[in-house]
């Protein structure tokens, strides 16, 4: 399997043209040894260790570095770069080359080991490290004083915009990001699908979004979606009683709701690696999952199964940056403010999750909610209170300090 020529050339140009600009943007996507011709490897790491020293990188600064044989190569990338608003591209090929690289070489040893009869174990092993060839990202293992101070500075510089739920006063807690693991939890009828499909709804305008859904058939999904953003009487849409009204609004919706990035996914009976497997090839930014402890997982014990469903879904939120928002039921009867001892076997999940949020409700007062931030790495704890429309399935916000309704 050949290298990307064009492409290495292509990154190594970008960065001498503007290395200030570029390195951050490609730093944490391709790695020195992604790079498969090794001339392009030594331009590439030449330009890296004159960038961390704060100094530019550019066909005069890094000659010296390189010597008098890589004049002409250098001055031919410098020369041939093309926009250098594409070199994120440019960086992704590069990685997932030698990624497609490493795995053919690995196939390779696997299909021998098949071939001379080894053991399955040793088999499984080799199938193992060609999967971890396309382990997503190239995030190093160490970040050194330096570097994460630079990092940092960057990032004041260039406010970091983060993933909005459709209810302000919420993200004024949150601070939802790309990698997080939420749990929403709440006892039956509390309405947390509601509030999740309610969020699905604004987050599925700009970000792919997948709802795995391993209780609820995605018709019913969609009579609950098509109330909320229609406007229209859930009871009405169960009964088949529309009226012209109705079906007048639903019309007018769906201008807007089928350019919505969301899919509902039918996954009664997956495990975690087969939910991480289709969220990855719907390339979803964002995924629910309704809810916790209906994952299929092989462990006996109710609390080894819940510990090494959160621990999966930690991993995969963290590790392929998909930002991972898990339903729990609750385990005690409605008498009492639930709190995060109420999830059900809930050790790992407590310790894993960046936040928990809890729906709270008193059913002496049904469209009344509140909505308790229980746990929060990223900022505050509190509580949000919220009415909810049972008939249209839709919450809104009751404490406007943060700013009202999104």
């Amino acid at each position: 399997m050949k290298p990307n020529f064009i492409a290495e050339q292509a990154a190594c140009g970008c960065v001498m043209m503007d290395s200030k600009a570029i390195m951050p943007l490609i730093v944490p996507i391709v790695a020195e040894d992604d790079f498969q011709i090794p001339e392009y490897r030594e331009i590439y790491s030449a330009c890296l260790k004159l960038y961390r020293e704060n100094r530019p990188a550019d066909a005069v600064t890094v000659l010296p570095t390189l010597g008098d044989e890589y004049k002409q190569i250098v001055l031919e990338a410098a020369s041939a770069a093309p926009a250098i608003s594409h070199c994120e591209e440019y960086a992704r090929q590069i990685h997932e080359r030698a990624q497609q690289i490493k795995a053919y070489e690995k196939t390779a040893v696997l299909l021998n080991s098949i071939d001379s009869g080894e053991d399955i174990p040793v088999c499984q092993e080799l199938a193992g490290q060609i999967m971890k060839c396309f382990d997503s990202g190239n995030e190093k293992n160490t970040v050194s004083a330096e570097d994460g101070f630079l990092n940092f500075c960057d990032r004041q510089d260039h406010p970091k915009q983060y993933i909005h739920t459709g209810f302000s006063v919420l993200d004024k807690y949150l601070f939802l990001d790309k990698g997080d693991f939420i749990i929403i939890g709440g006892r039956p009828s509390a309405g947390k699908t509601a509030f999740t499909l309610q969020m699905l709804l604004y987050m599925a305008r700009s970000l792919n979004v997948a709802y795995f859904s391993l209780e609820t058939k995605p018709e019913k999904i969609f009579d609950r979606l098509i109330a909320n953003y229609g406007g229209v009487s859930f009871y009405d849409i169960k009964t088949s009683s529309l009226n012209e009204s109705d079906w007048n609004r639903i019309t007018q919706s769906y201008n807007d709701f089928h350019k919505l990035h969301f899919q509902i996914v039918k996954a009664a009976g997956m495990t975690t690696e087969q939910i991480k497997s289709k969220a990855l090839q719907l390339h979803s930014d964002i995924i629910f999952i309704d809810y916790l402890t209906l994952i299929k997982n092989p462990a006996k014990s109710l609390y080894e199964r819940a510990t090494n469903i959160s621990m999966d879904l930690h991993t995969l939120a963290q590790k392929d940056n998909i930002t991972v928002i898990a339903l729990s039921q609750l385990n005690r009867d409605g008498k009492t403010t639930p709190d995060m001892t109420n999830l059900r076997d809930s050790g790992q999940t407590e310790q894993d999750a960046d936040a928990i949020l809890l729906m709270n409700y008193n059913d002496r007062k049904p469209n009344e909610r509140e909505l308790i931030i229980a746990k929060n790495k990223e900022g505050k704890i509190g509580r949000i209170p919220l009415d909810f429309d049972g008939d249209k399935q839709k919450f809104a916000q009751v404490d406007t300090r943060y700013g009202g309704n999104e």
